[in-house]
């Protein structure tokens, strides 16, 4: 008897979405920086974009007329986003303003280094309004169309949004503005310093042998792997051929942008470190039962890097299509 299995149309699936990704590549470092700006974490940022992504490609089968494509991945994501402060802090929104609908349908700001901060005094519609409008540069009719609404709402909420940092205190902005130091150095557990080992030695049999029999492995934006067989054919693989060709490999666990993680560098014959990947792992009773990591996450991985003060490897890792 046969087992029916979705292997065709997943192949299908993935030129698709390689095409996909392709169209969307010119807009993709925006789109980051759009989500980093709602978010206010590199990582919830990743996570983010990568709703986003896999949202804007299933959508698009349900709709009938043309998009503008950085528009419609803006208004995906900032649909995304109030959805989780809704479920975060049950936010008192009207769903017909912020709900996808069909597409068809200035002053300058100085303090946009500051939003982290501003996003705890406004509401989120007038974050999102200011933020499109502001910091990218989206006029009133297009930032209308992105949250849903209409022109004159999306210039209501700025001139409210603008009200009230008027109504700030220039001292609490600037105190706000002092964040906390984004690298800290943790201790690593016993499991752990075996797992850095791994890295340094290039040993790939070294860290499967701590890999749970069920270990996902999630390649942001890339893959997933379900069990250890299925990584150490490939994810693992390809990571062991492409060490072996680099020089000395450096790794540590550190706390970054505040979640525990092992970063991975290459120290080249001209003595700077470059980053090769960021290797989060969730373990349990000394197995790695969850691994994701960020090495095809391109904005992201430029960010820490200038965050380490350290080179990025590209070589390997800009294009994912």
């Amino acid at each position: 008897m046969s087992i029916d299995n979705l292997n065709g149309l997943s192949n299908n699936l993935r030129k698709i979405e390689r095409e996909f990704k392709q169209i969307i590549e010119p807009y993709r470092t925006d789109l980051w920086r759009y989500c980093l700006n709602l978010t206010q974490s590199p990582w919830d940022a990743e996570d983010l974009v990568q709703e986003t992504l896999l949202k804007s490609l299933s959508v698009l089968a349900k709709l009938f007329q043309s998009v503008d494509t950085k528009a419609y991945l803006f208004k995906i994501a900032t649909n995304l986003w109030i959805d989780q402060k809704r479920k975060q802090k049950h936010i008192d929104l009207p769903y017909n303003d912020l709900l996808f609908q069909d597409i068809s349908a200035t002053e300058s700001f100085q303090l946009m280094e500051n939003l982290s901060e501003l996003v705890s005094h406004l509401t989120p519609t007038q974050y999102i309004a200011l933020v499109l409008t502001e910091a990218f540069q989206f006029k009133g009719k297009e930032a209308a169309e992105i949250m849903s609404t209409s022109e004159s709402a999306v210039y209501t909420n700025i001139s409210r949004a603008r009200q009230t940092l008027r109504d700030i205190s220039n001292p609490e902005i600037a105190a706000a503005s002092k964040r906390t130091k984004p690298i800290n150095n943790i201790s690593p557990t016993a499991a752990v310093e075996l797992l850095l080992k791994g890295f340094r030695n290039k040993n790939p049999e070294l860290i499967a042998s701590l890999m749970d029999e069920n270990v996902i492995t999630d390649i942001t934006h890339s893959g997933l792997e379900y069990g250890k067989d299925e990584v150490e054919k490939n994810s693992l693989k390809d990571w062991a051929e492409i060490v072996q060709k680099q020089h000395e490999i450096v790794s540590d666990y550190i706390e970054l942008w505040g979640r525990p993680v092992i970063i991975e560098l290459e120290r080249k014959l001209d003595t700077h470190l470059y980053l090769n990947n960021i290797h989060y792992v969730e373990m349990n009773n000394d197995k790695i039962t969850y691994w994701k990591f960020y090495c095809f996450s391109w904005d992201m991985m430029q960010l820490a890097a200038k965050e380490l003060d350290v080179k990025l490897n590209a070589a390997y890792f800009y294009h994912i299509f």
